[in-house]
């Protein structure tokens, strides 16, 4: 299997407001605006031309308020990866982005990585829109293009179900923890700026980072006890959702994980929406002889209007 060492460090900072300039793409939108899943990837070593990589899976999510998240993995990854090959073939990172008036470059500053060296990287992208197809192409130092990448748009849901409706967006971990039957947080959780994302399509995507202090690798490789310390605590995986409105459950169904041995496999979770915050909350577990339910909260980053700007009911 060929490893995945891209110089991809994509999205940006915390933050709301509308931040995306440039030229109206099809439809009135944006050209970046939408949910896109990776078709061709091509990387290049220092001073050498692009070449493809083998099997590339993927989904770049923009909204219209300058929120983005990427994911950029490899299908058939063997189960047995270590944490430094888990690495190596997968990356996830979220952020903000803005593009030039020339409607031809993007601009990403990273809030959130799963490598804790490109926390807060500012990355500069170049991009051509054909119909459903983006292309991004990043320069290395050299300036010759050392990563170029081809997405696919995926449409939105014709019938987009209403009860779904307040689900999508791009949704900011505030916090959560065990809670007891008590009501009582007996472990609650810390984590770097992290995000879980559903848009319209149906699909979903989510990077939630262990606590903040995590120390930058040593060299462009991490080792095995550099990547185990920069993933403990981590959840990163993207595929589709299924909202159940009677019970109020959702269902996550992995496309592709940081864990190979994960893809395939599927969540619930309850949740609770009011306004602009979401509750999410796994199932049942014990903990110190007491049944707990990890719960999650989040704030809107933004909504259905964001992530389609054309939808109209």
């Amino acid at each position: 299997m060929r490893l995945i060492s891209l110089g991809i460090a994509l999205l940006g900072a915390v933050g709301s407001g509308v931040t995306v300039t440039g030229q109206a793409g099809t439809a009135g939108t944006h050209p970046l605006v939408g949910t896109w899943r990776l078709v061709s990837l091509q990387r290049a070593a220092p001073a050498q031309p692009l070449a493809p990589v083998d099997n590339p899976v993927g989904i770049l999510i923009h909204d219209a308020t300058g929120h983005a998240i990427e994911v950029v993995t490899q299908a058939g990854r063997p189960a047995s990866l270590n944490p430094a090959e888990q690495l190596q073939t997968y990356e996830a990172s979220w952020g903000r982005y803005t593009v030039e008036a020339s409607g031809a470059t993007a601009t990403y500053l990273i809030a959130g990585d799963l490598n804790p060296g490109r926390k807060d990287r500012r990355v500069l992208r170049t991009f051509q829109r054909r119909d459903t197809e983006l292309v991004l192409v990043e320069n290395g130092p050299d300036q010759r293009p050392a990563v170029r990448t081809t997405w696919q748009r995926i449409p939105e849901l014709e019938a987009l179900p209403a009860y779904q409706e307040a689900l999508v967006g791009f949704w900011r971990w505030t916090g959560s923890g065990m809670i007891n039957a008590r009501g009582a947080n007996v472990r609650p959780a810390s984590r770097d700026p992290s995000v879980i994302v559903y848009t319209p399509t149906g699909h979903m995507a989510v990077l939630y980072l262990p606590p903040p202090g995590r120390q930058r690798f040593a060299s462009a490789v991490p080792t095995i006890d550099e990547a185990r310390a920069a993933l403990q605590g981590s959840v990163s995986y993207f595929g589709t959702y299924i909202v159940q409105p009677k019970s109020r459950t959702l269902f996550h169904y992995q496309l592709g994980a940081v864990n190979p041995a994960a893809v395939g496999g599927s969540f619930m979770r309850n949740f609770d929406t009011a306004g602009a915050q979401v509750t999410l909350v796994f199932p049942p577990t014990m903990l110190n002889g007491e049944q707990v339910r990890n719960t999650l909260t989040l704030e809107r980053l933004s909504g259905l209007a964001e992530m389609w700007p054309d939808f109209r009911r």
